[in-house]
Formats: structure tokens, sequence, C-alpha cells
């Protein structure tokens, strides 16, 4: 493993980088990390979501490794990580996605944001049942460490079932007792969580009351409308008096139908994010700008002289979209400064220079006119080569087709082979004419025929569509509901009855099906040639009396909501966050607010209150 440490990133084979990236994930739980956080964040978690998008430490919570001494829970609901911002703009965004929830969810009052530190330590919950402390693990299982508790553990906080929180070391006592011995205080809380046997520097810290499970709700933190969020961020982002080590800030909505209407991801909640600090920034000077033709918009990708930030030489950076360039007037002589905060390619941090930026008015490819939608340019020629022929690699790359990169699909397209159902039916006549060796030929159509007969997510079928707003996670969600094979067919009536589909959402993703002949030729062939399965849900028993009704939960319960829910599902019933027409039921607790139920009788939802709800399912 040392040797793969030793070698640089772009030397190193798809396999040897995921297993380095598994190794540096295993020794920063367990405390001993081989790299820095800059390094790992910056550097080598980049390159692998650039070259394996699909990773699960890209898409999933970072795992935790076992702990020797522990026994496995599994968590009731996801324990989930936070999405990392580094930018003013980027906190910005997060707000504007949680207010323009707010008004697609009905909620009508101000938005208020609780600002909290992010601790440094090991995220874990408390379950009551058993009064036992479990680690966040992989998301899904985690590590019972409720010996802690036994050698004196404090918990800070009122303890609740499945109350969550973070495991600390009080500041003070690490540089007094352990400063010399450990390098972080992070380090000595994970090498403890995870050490088969403590140690008597352990022992002590722990008898000493020094070792805390800090309950995330315990904290006071300040409650600000948006406008004081995004006015005094730096200034809310200050916890001086914290005796605890933190690595960023959390940010995050408090209205619990807001929340449940926004929902997560498996890696984090959309309602949450994490504000980080940049660490090393540079100033470049732009010497052109790279238009990139894609499926759905053409991408600025800016051009620099080449400079060497945070471990890796720079030399282009993308500028996300013509709005932006525009807005910021980008382009040769523009100086810009640049920090790597999360992404292979990195981010604007500042504009030092601007100059008048030069915007394409018609396509770098086949020169018909662009066409403005929203801050995009979009090339306005269907036939357009650059775009048939993004279209075709994203389709196999989401499908994990190997062999199919775009020299290889620029030459396919160049000899008429120009979209998704003339690939499944390319002849070896037809590739050798288009440039390629026999032997390329043969391994082309003997990966097409692996790819037919391998079974495929039918999710991701739909999703290498390129729709807007339907990529793999809603594509999904959709066809957990409705069939891939009567997806041509889709009407935004059906969508909107989904959990989370608001109508402007639905009517662009019905659009792109059912209005385009190209997309329904192509799930047609699609159900023909290739074998096409759902990802694993859990079944219903169909005798429920809730199987195959809409219900919404609101309002304060005695049990655990997020319980009720997924039982909920297991019964066949579909879980809503927000109430709709499709809506059958509205489960009540208590502290419920008017616009619910008044949204509820416009609607003609049933109320009901918990107890009946109970009554109802036996």
């Amino acid at each position: 493993m040392q040797a793969l440490l030793n070698s640089p990133i772009n030397t190193l084979s798809d396999e040897e980088l995921s297993a380095l990236l598994f190794h540096m994930n295993d020794t920063y739980r367990a405390g001993s990390p081989v790299v820095s956080d800059t390094a790992f964040d910056f550097i080598y978690m980049p390159a692998l979501k650039n070259r394996i998008p699909n990773h699960p430490l890209v898409t999933k919570v970072q795992p935790e490794g076992h702990n020797a001494f522990s026994s496995t829970y599994r968590h009731k609901a996801p324990m989930l990580s936070t999405q990392k911002a580094y930018q003013p703009d980027e906190i910005k965004s997060f707000v504007e996605r949680c207010q323009k929830a707010a008004i697609e969810c009905g909620y009508t009052l101000p938005l208020t944001y609780r600002v909290s530190p992010k601790l440094d330590g090991i995220a874990a919950k408390y379950v009551a049942s058993g009064h036992r402390i479990i680690t966040r693990g992989d998301g899904v299982v985690g590590n019972c460490v409720s010996k802690l508790l036994e050698h004196g553990l404090v918990l800070v906080g009122e303890p609740a079932n499945e109350k969550v929180g973070e495991i600390v070391i009080d500041k003070h006592y690490f540089e007094q007792h352990l400063s010399n011995e450990f390098s972080h205080p992070r380090n000595f809380v994970a090498g403890l969580a995870n050490s088969d046997k403590l140690s008597e520097v352990g022992r002590k810290a722990l008898k000493d009351g020094a070792v805390r499970l800090v309950f995330f709700d315990a904290l006071v933190c300040p409650e600000v409308d948006a406008t004081n969020l995004l006015e005094n961020l730096d200034a809310l982002c200050e916890f001086h008096d914290l005796n605890y080590m933190t690595d960023g800030t959390v940010i995050e909505v408090t209205n619990e139908l807001v929340k449940q209407y926004m929902g997560h991801s498996d890696h984090h909640h959309h309602w949450q994010v994490a504000k980080k600090s940049v660490t090393e920034t540079a100033l470049v000077q732009i010497t052109g700008i790279d238009w990139q033709v894609g499926r759905n918009k053409i991408t600025p990708v800016l051009q620099l002289e080449p400079t060497w930030l945070s471990g890796a030489t720079i030399s282009k950076c993308t500028a996300h979209h013509a709005g932006n360039v525009q807005k910021l007037g980008l382009g040769t002589g523009a100086v810009i400064e640049l920090t790597r905060s999360g992404e292979i390619i990195p981010k604007i941090h500042n504009l030092q220079k601007s100059v008048t930026p030069e915007i394409p008015t018609h396509c770098p490819c086949c020169s018909k006119p662009v066409q403005w939608q929203n801050d995009f340019i979009v090339c306005t020629n269907p036939n357009c080569s650059e775009r048939q022929v993004s279209a075709i690699e994203y389709h196999f790359k989401l499908l994990e087709a190997d062999l199919f990169g775009r020299q290889s699909v620029r030459k396919l397209v160049e000899a008429g082979i120009a979209t998704i159902i003339d690939v499944y039916s390319v002849t070896m006549t037809q590739l050798i004419y288009a440039g390629f060796g026999e032997g390329q030929a043969t391994n082309l159509l003997n990966e097409l025929a692996r790819v037919k007969a391998t079974p495929v997510n039918d999710n991701k079928v739909l999703a290498s569509l390129g729709i807007h707003g339907c990529g793999r996670g809603t594509s999904k969600r959709i066809l957990k509901t409705i069939k891939l094979s009567d997806i041509t067919t889709l009407t935004a009536e059906q969508l909107v009855a989904i959990d989370g589909f608001g109508e402007l959402t639905s009517n662009s993703i019905c659009q792109g099906i059912t209005n385009h002949s190209e997309n329904l030729a192509f799930l047609t062939t699609m159900l023909n040639v290739i074998d096409t399965m759902q990802p694993e849900i859990t079944l219903s028993n169909n005798a429920s009396a809730i199987r195959g009704l809409n219900i919404v939960f609101t309002g304060k319960m005695n049990q655990n909501r997020i319980d009720m829910s997924a039982n909920a599902e297991r019964l066949g019933a579909n879980v809503q966050k927000s109430i709709a027409k499709t809506t059958d039921y509205l489960v009540i607790g208590e502290n419920v607010g008017a616009t619910k139920i008044n949204a509820a009788k416009a609607k003609g939802t049933k109320i009901i209150t918990e107890a009946e709800y109970e009554q109802m399912i036996g």
C-alpha cells in the first residue's frame, strides 16, 4: 500500500485507486490517517469521483472500520453524512433550494436556519433500548461501542431513543494530557472507539469525564432567517467559546415539513449543509475558453496558465455555464482566484480581474445558432454530431460498458451510427467502415453482447436518456411506482402523485419522454434488446389495510415518525412528504399547523389521529 501512496494518482489503475482510497478511509476512521484531510478531500476523493463516479465512497456514507470488541447494529433509518460547501455562493444556493422547497410544499412562513458547530469526532447515536451507543458505520450498519459508557463516557444533553450526536474529547483536557502522544483529538477518539482493548490513557480520559457524546440538540446555537444568515455568515460560523474541536459549521433548515419534503440521497440530507473552510488558493490567468458541446448544453471550460495547487498542476477549470461567464466577465486575460474545494477541476473562489466575455452565438461543432435556456446556451440542432456523441457516451457509461469512450463513439457517429439504437444494431461491416480494425470491431460487438445479456437496473436505462432532472435517483423513485414497460405512457399527474415531485419537474420529465419520438423509440428498443431488472425493494403484504394508499405523517407522534414511515412502506403504502391531490390519509400527532389541516380538507384528504392509524394497520 505504501507503494500506491508514493505513486502519482494518474499512474494508478482504477482498481489501485479504489484500494488506496479504502485504505485511507480505514486509517482515518481508526485514528491514524496516512494523508491529511486536505489531501483526501481535495486530491484523492475528487480523482476517485472523476474516474469512478458510482464508487461507494463517492455515493454513500464513507464506512468506518469494524470495531473488534463490538457487535454491529442496523440503523432503523440511514445515518447519513453531510454535504460540504466551501463558498458563500454555495450557501446561497442551498438557501434558495430550501426556499423553493418551502413554496412547493405549501409552507408560507419565513424559514429559519440553525447554525451549529460541526464537531470533529465520531458520529454516534444513543439507543435507549439496552442503553447502547452506536457509531454511524457505513450509514446502514454501525458498531456498538457501549463499552465506552461502562468506562465513563459522558452524555451531554437529554438522552432519548435514537438520539444523534458526536463522540468528542474536551479540548483543554486533550491539550494538557494527550497532545504529546496524539496528533489530533479526533485521532484519539477514533482510536478509543475502534480499539479491542482500552489503553491506560483512554481509560483515564473516560474516567475523568473528558470523553463525551454531545447530542446535537444540546448545543446552544443561533437560529436565523435567510437574510441574517447570508449577510452575517462568517460571524455566525465562529464558536470561540466551544470546548471541542470543530471542522466546519452545519447549517440546516429548521422546519420539519420542509425537511421531509427535501428528503435525502444515499449520502446526505438535502436540507442540511456543512460549511467548510477553503484551504489553499492561487491567482491564475485565463488563457482561453473551450466551449464543450454536451447532450443538453454547451459548457465553458477555462484554459489556465499551469499552476501548482494542493498537490496538483491545474491547467483548466469549469466555469459551469454561459451565465456565469457573462456575469463574472471571464475570458482570455481575466485573473481568477482558484481553490480545490472538493472537485477534480477546482472552483473559482474569487475574481481578481474581469474582461468583456465572448459567448458563442453558434454551436462550436455544427455552427447552428445557440439558444439561451436560463443560464445555459444549448445547440438547437438535434443532429449535431457532438450532441449525439455525448448522448451515446453517457448511455454506455451509465450501463458500465467498456470500450465506448468519446473517441470510439465519435468514430461511430461520423460513420452515420448516430443514435443509441443504431449502436445496438451495428454490424461488423459498419464498424470496419467506421475505421475500426477487425480486432477492435470484434471487441465492440462482444461488449455489446455482454451488455445485452447482463441484467441492468431499470433506473439506469431511464436515466441514460439524459432528460434534465431525471437522473438515476429520480428514475429509481419513478420506477418504484411505474414499470419501465409503462413509462412511454407516463403522465404528469402520475409523477405529481409520487412523493417529492412538483408540477414543473413532472411536466418537464414527461415532455422529455412522451413528446420526444427518439426517446420513445429508444425505450421500446431497450425493452427488447437488454435485460432490465428493478432494484431490490421490500415487497408488502397483500393483506395490508394500507397497501396502495398515499399517506402523510405530520405533528409530534408518540412513536418515531421515521420508523412509522418505514413500517408504512413495508406494508405497501406510499409515504408522501406533503399533501397532494392523491393523498388518501393525513395522520396527525400533536402541534399540527392549521395550514396542513386546511390543505388536507381542501383536497378531500381524510384526517386521522395516530391512534386511529395504529388501529387501522392492526
